[in-house]
């Protein structure tokens, strides 16, 4: 039997990447004071924006422990060998949750095959890798293998992101109130990106949305591996299609991808409710996840 892999919705993983022997598991959100579980309650990733758009505020929790096991005991139960890969630990308390439920776990099924990754990337950052795994997994590797080839793989998931939307930032406390003021006046459009740690950093500001987007491309002109290594490039976006598709061709243009390797997809709302709409993010393998002005490190 193959290696069952979990991930979870903010993985913001394409609807048509879908494997057999693998899951999502949803997260809440919130919109103002309603509750949306994901699966029998939801929005579409544009009915999500358009009320944001609207003034709704928005907010999302962790998946608790119990839900956890809820997903997992049973895999065990019936001798399954589970890889979960979670959002970054930089971003979010989601991988030491987890790791508890995983090591208590691992005491009362001994000898099971578990593991967790810490994918230290978010939306379809933390999507790309799960996709190299599952085709990794697909070409006949043991858990062993997947397992190893994940946690190699983690820093060579490069992902830059551009938003519209600078009050936003200034809300969630990325840029102070008075820069988003500014910025907002002066047209200037910040580009962020996920470094190795798994914290989302913003690294340069252009000014106009164009330029930004065009800041993605050049991004991935420096830190890309060769094209032919490009198996998948993933996009994202909040309710801004044409955008992501202006990235796709530049990027396919400039670098000679096919453009049936890049997919284009929403980003949805566990994630979008940190970014909000007008964001669009660019996702490939790169050398590293290294930035010589990202002081965090």
């Amino acid at each position: 039997m193959k290696p069952y892999i979990l991930t979870e919705s903010t993985s913001d993983f394409p609807q048509q990447c879908y494997k057999d022997d693998f899951a999502v598991m949803p997260m809440h959100y919130m919109l103002d004071d309603e509750e949306f579980d994901g699966v029998e309650k939801k929005l579409s990733a544009e009915e999500f924006y358009k009320r944001m758009l609207a003034g709704a505020k928005s907010n999302t929790s962790m998946i608790g422990e119990q839900t956890l096991r809820e997903y997992i005991e049973p895999l065990l139960a019936q001798g399954r060998e589970v890889l979960y890969i979670v959002f970054s630990s930089g971003l979010s308390g989601s991988y030491d949750n987890a790791s508890r439920v995983v090591a208590d776990l691992k005491k009362e099924y001994p000898g099971c095959k578990l593991e967790i990754v810490d994918s230290r990337n978010a939306s379809i950052g933390e999507g790309l890798l799960v996709w190299y795994v599952l085709e990794k997994r697909e070409q006949g590797a043991s858990f062993e293998e997947l397992t190893k080839y994940a946690h190699d793989m983690v820093d060579h998931v490069c992902s830059y992101f551009t938003v519209d939307d600078l009050n936003h930032l200034a809300r969630l406390g990325r840029v102070t109130k008075t820069a988003a003021f500014i910025g907002t006046l002066a047209n200037i459009k910040p580009v962020l990106f996920v470094n190795s740690p798994g914290k989302l950093i913003p690294i340069a500001k252009v000014i106009s949305r164009k330029k930004s987007l065009k800041a993605l491309v050049d991004k991935m002109g420096e830190k890309m591996l060769p094209a032919a290594e490009q198996k998948r490039i993933f996009i994202g976006h909040g309710l801004c299609k044409q955008d992501a598709e202006y990235v796709r061709d530049l990027l396919c243009e400039r670098f000679g991808i096919a453009k049936d390797v890049v997919i284009i997809d929403d980003i949805g709302p566990v994630i979008g409710a940190h970014t909000s709409a007008g964001v669009v993010a660019l996702f490939f393998l790169g050398t590293d996840k290294l930035e010589k002005n990202d002081t965090s490190v």
